[in-house]
């Protein structure tokens, strides 16, 4: 088994008015996972389990965070695509899109309510998903549901919020 579990949250802010930001932001969660995951895959055998934390802000663009978003969006078509091309020698490629958690990463924000986790809930999720799971799973497993909705939103409405 093979966990990639690694981040940044870049502040939107900055990144919308720094290139370097920017470029930062998505080599660090987008290309460089990519490319180790590329560079491993050959080296894995049947039966393997590769897990890679992506997010479930790559499941829809929002105005708050869509550097982060989008490269763990990329991430998740390259994880659907590696998935695909591995499925035949028996890797299974799990793209773990976990919610708010507790961890240094989200540091200074306010983790109050439901839809915050900690890390010893996620790590449990992902233990269980490298042992027996195919493709994506949402931790906790509410976001799955939160997400299918946020997703079907229209547009039209989707922009009048502040998400």
């Amino acid at each position: 088994r093979v966990l990639i579990a690694y981040g940044t949250l870049p502040d939107q802010q900055e990144a919308e008015t720094s290139a370097e930001a920017t470029a930062r932001a998505l080599h660090t969660n987008f290309t460089s996972p990519a490319v180790l995951l590329n560079l491993l895959a050959p080296r894995l055998e049947g039966g393997a389990a590769v897990g890679v934390i992506t997010s479930v802000a790559g499941e829809r663009g929002r105005q708050s965070n869509y550097v982060y978003g989008a490269a763990k969006g990329g991430l998740s078509r390259f994880l659907e695509g590696i998935r695909h091309r591995l499925a035949a020698k028996g890797i299974r490629v799990i793209d773990i899109r976990p919610g708010f958690v507790d961890t240094p990463m989200t540091d200074g924000m306010e983790k109050k309510g439901p839809l915050w986790a900690k890390p010893e809930k996620v790590a449990r999720d992902i233990e269980k998903a490298l042992e027996r799971k195919d493709g994506p799973i949402h931790t906790p497993w509410f976001w799955a549901v939160i997400m299918g909705i946020i997703t079907r939103v229209p547009s039209r409405l989707f922009h009048k919020t502040k998400l």
